[in-house]
This record gives C-alpha cells, structure tokens and sequence, in this order.
C-alpha cells in the first residue's frame, strides 16, 4: 500500500528510517486474525514505533503496554480519574500549577472510540493503515511544512508538550484532528530508542500522505538550490522517478524577481518586455 508515495518521500527528503504505518484493530477477532508477528513482551508503544521504523511488523494488544499514557492515548483503554484534573501531570512536577497541568492535559490528543490493538510496520508491507509515521531532521521538517501548505495552506493544528511525543502526537493527534502534525518528541521516548538529538517525528492521516508527497515533489525545484538538488538525484534509479524532471536552473529567487523589483513589476503590469 502506498509503496509508490514511499519511494518519492523516502529519495525526495533523504530519510534515515522507514515510513510506516499504524493500524489500529478494533475487535479482537480481527486482531486474532491478523497472520503477523505480535510484539511478545511488554514495554512502550514508542518501542514498538521504533522497531517497525527498523523495518518490524507487528502487532500489539494493551497487554503488551507498559505505558499508561499510551494506552489512554490510543484508546485502548479508559483514562485514569486523575488525568482530566491534570492531577497526574502535577503530581510529577512537569507543570507549575495544576490548572497549567490541566490545560496541558485537556490540548494533548487521546483517541476517544475503544480499541482493542494496533499494528505497525514498513507502509509499504501495510494493506491497511490509518495514520503514517515518518522521522526527520529540521531541514527535512521544512520540506514538510512546505510540502503540505503547498496544497492545504499553513497548518493549523500543530499540538505538542515535549511529553507522549509518539502516542500522543505522532499518532492520536493525526487520526483525532484529521491533519498533520510533527513533534520535537519526549525525553522518555528519546532515552528508551535512542532517537538522535537531531529528529523529529511527523505524522499525517494516510489520506493527506499522497498531497504531502505531491506537495513537496511540486516545490522541489522551486526550494532546493543546485547541490541539494544533486544530491537527490543520486538517490534516483531513473532521472523521472519523482515525476519531475530535476532542473538546477529554476529557483524561485529567479522566478520573483519582477515580483521585488519596483520597476520590472510595473512594466509587467503595463504588458511592457525589456
């Protein structure tokens, strides 16, 4: 599924990991049925992310999470009478004051519908998938926001906290608002997969992921200069694999020039030509 937008984003941006998908399994039948590999022991949904994002497929059942905050966060379970009150947040000295820690709580996404499971995986190995996950560095970030206000303007529903950087917004918050959304992460996730001080998480629902990728391919010569350009290139097979022909002559620095120059924009206006 979607293996063709995978290639273009994976050698449009240079990616480290894989793209994956995420699944979520609503009935237990349907998890039962599912012919892949589950996780097999308990510990952090971000643990799980992380093994799929080093090409794992799996599956999971809240009995394999070790982390409350992700079970609340992708509906696998009710959220604890302390959560709402921002009682929790408090009582762990991550906010000044509990009406603080309540704010927090209240903005931080959780699914609400019950599951019974997730799965997770290369997207390209994925029949199914409701939301995609990605890493990136700040640079490859920009092409992102790029990319996506390319065909849907700026976004407007970016929510994180520096806490459940993956469950929360990498995952719920995508499937829940129906729009992109990136995260600097969690010093929890960062410690446990030893993420690189330099990644970020993205996460979009898998219908926006093809306009992202058009998005970003479509502003690939407009954006990047001649030797990130060659750079791209050599991760291309075929000269036409993106869809676009790669021309380190346009920019679009040159293409606005009448657009800031005073007088080149009036004599565009009159219909005049030098």
């Amino acid at each position: 599924m979607k293996k063709y937008d995978v290639e273009r984003l994976d050698k449009s941006l240079g990616l480290k990991r894989k793209i994956i998908g995420v699944r979520f399994l609503y009935f237990k039948t349907e998890y039962e049925g599912l012919n892949i590999e589950e996780y097999g022991k308990k510990t952090s949904y971000c643990m799980m992310i992380q093994k799929a994002m080093s090409g794992g497929h799996l599956k999971a059942s809240a009995k394999n999470f070790a982390c409350r905050c992700a079970v609340e966060a992708l509906g696998l379970d009710t959220e604890m009478e302390c959560v709402e009150s921002g009682e929790r947040y408090y009582s762990i000295k991550l906010y000044e004051s509990r009406a603080v820690a309540k704010a927090v709580t209240k903005d931080i996404s959780r699914i609400k519908q019950r599951i019974y499971g997730i799965e997770a995986g290369p997207l390209e190995e994925m029949d199914d998938a409701d939301v995609v996950l990605f890493m990136v560095n700040a640079y490859q970030l920009m092409r992102v926001v790029e990319g996506y206000s390319y065909k849907y303007g700026i976004p407007k529903n970016l929510c994180m906290a520096g806490n459940q950087g993956v469950c929360a917004d990498l995952t719920a918050s995508p499937f829940e608002k129906n729009d992109l959304n990136f995260s600097v992460l969690c010093a929890g996730t960062r410690k446990m997969c030893g993420w690189q001080d330099d990644e970020l998480g993205v996460g979009v629902p898998i219908q926006k992921l093809t306009p992202l990728v058009e998005g970003i391919i479509e502003t690939l010569n407009y954006i990047e200069y001649p030797e990130r350009k060659k750079a791209i290139r050599e991760r291309l097979q075929k000269s036409d694999e993106l869809g676009i022909f790669i021309d380190d002559n346009l920019h679009y620095g040159k293409e606005g020039k009448a657009y800031v120059n005073p007088q080149k924009y009036e004599q565009l206006r009159n219909g005049e030509t030098e």
